[in-house]
């Protein structure tokens, strides 16, 4: 449901006063865990979920804008407002929990009988621990975040206009994974065993990942020599959070929970201007250059840290969740001394460099030239257009492919970059 006022306060003050209300019924899929926790073979799933888990049922979300004619004439603007946005249902987390919990995986743990594989009817004689994936708490909710901006236009003369807006985001009670059926402390074995007999992980989306988004983004617009459009953006920002990346990773160190650091998706500057000319005999020339920081790169240790049996984002303590931003020597400190500890003669890791801790910024030049050539009259014709994108040839790594491990002799290795110099020519009959 959703209700919205546009209001006229006074000659000058315009408010837009708005209310959404959502509500997802099936957001824990209730029925579908009434039935699983009556399944035999499930019977320690009663342990981490109940029978009567209600659902998501507070997110009103209130938002309020501004804005102020200072002048009476629309030629300069102040205006900002703040509301609060939750996040709609992502309905995968939902259909992988009745998948894996309908069809379970068997984990063998015990090293006498893994020793007799692949003989698999003999591993698994006796019974063997199932992995429960993706159990839905009896408390999740949707995520949500509240949003803040503040800012003005400005027009300049009659050929520019100038925009500039502070933008605050919090983001709260997003989800991220956790193995509920951990001891308390220390690393599993047969002397600390899990809690839960039966049952080897109990992998559960928690809704513990916070994100924190400032930034002043600018955009200044203008004709040029006649006809001509120009365009040039500017965002300089910061992204934090505490957390994880995405609902289905599980934290490092889950117990003792070190999540905090720049976002993998900060960029602190980001320049982009377009332009638009017309040339004589009727060509237009166009193009567009991108400015952009590197972001920070994930890492994690490669192997299990503290016993958990899980091997995602594990990091030595006091190691941030990205790198290449804020302590570069710590970090690299931090690195080299969990290398050295993992080092063989067979197996070398050396130390790494700190040129690989600089972040790869991202540059780009897109230029094209159209030509119109006009065949009987003004309304048909044959446009010719040449295209060169990345004129430059810059080499633009890929942050998704760069090696996160600690453990491998490749760490941080750049190992794809984005499209070089293409070119591209096109005709188009206009009529």
């Amino acid at each position: 449901m959703f209700a919205q006022d546009d209001w006229r306060a006074a000659s000058r003050l315009r408010l837009n006063l708005g209310v959404r209300y959502d509500l997802d019924p099936t957001l824990r899929i209730n029925d579908f865990y009434e039935r699983m926790l009556s399944e035999p073979t499930l019977s320690g799933l009663s342990r981490f979920v109940s029978g009567s888990r209600g659902t998501d049922t507070n997110n009103v979300q209130p938002r309020i804008g501004a804005t102020y004619d200072l002048r009476g004439n629309g030629s300069a603007v102040l205006r900002g407002g703040l509301g609060m946005y939750v996040s709609r249902n992502r309905p995968w987390f939902q259909i992988r929990s009745m998948n894996q919990l309908a069809a379970p995986v068997m984990v063998v743990e015990d090293p006498a009988r893994l020793r007799l594989y692949p003989d698999v009817v003999a591993i698994l004689a006796g019974g063997a621990p199932v992995s429960l994936g993706t159990i839905i708490p009896d408390d999740f909710v949707q995520a949500y975040a509240l949003n803040t901006t503040a800012g003005f236009g400005w027009q300049l003369g009659r050929q520019a206009a100038l925009d500039v807006d502070y933008v605050h985001s919090y983001g709260t009670h997003q989800a991220g994974f956790i193995d509920r059926n951990l001891p308390a402390i220390g690393a599993i074995s047969p002397a600390n065993p899990r809690p839960v007999p039966g049952i080897t992980q109990a992998w559960m989306p928690e809704n513990y990942t916070k994100s924190w988004y400032d930034a002043v983004e600018s955009q200044f617009r203008a004709t040029v020599a006649g006809s001509g459009r120009l365009q040039v953006s500017y965002t300089i920002s910061r992204s934090y959070m505490d957390g994880v990346e995405f609902f289905n990773i599980a934290r490092g160190t889950q117990r003792t929970p070190r999540e905090t650091g720049y976002s993998p998706s900060d960029q602190r500057h980001n320049l982009t201007a377009a332009m638009t000319f017309s040339l004589p005999g009727q060509l237009q020339l166009s193009g567009i250059v991108k400015l952009i920081s590197g972001s920070p790169m994930p890492v994690q240790a490669g192997f299990d840290l503290d016993g958990d049996r899980s091997l995602t984002s594990d990091r030595p303590e006091g190691l941030p969740i990205t790198v290449g931003r804020g302590d570069e020597e710590n970090a690299l400190r931090l690195i080299n001394g969990l290398r050295a500890t993992v080092s063989t003669p067979a197996r070398p890791l050396a130390p790494v460099p700190p040129e690989l801790l600089r972040l790869d910024p991202y540059r780009t030049v897109d230029l094209r030239v159209a030509k119109l050539l006009q065949i009987g009259g003004r309304r048909r014709g044959l446009e010719l257009t040449l295209e060169a994108f990345n004129v430059t040839n810059f080499v633009n790594y890929n942050p998704i492919t760069v090696n996160r491990n600690i453990n491998s002799p490749s760490f941080l290795e750049r190992r794809s970059a984005r499209i070089a110099r293409q070119i591209q020519w096109g005709l188009r009959y206009l009529f």
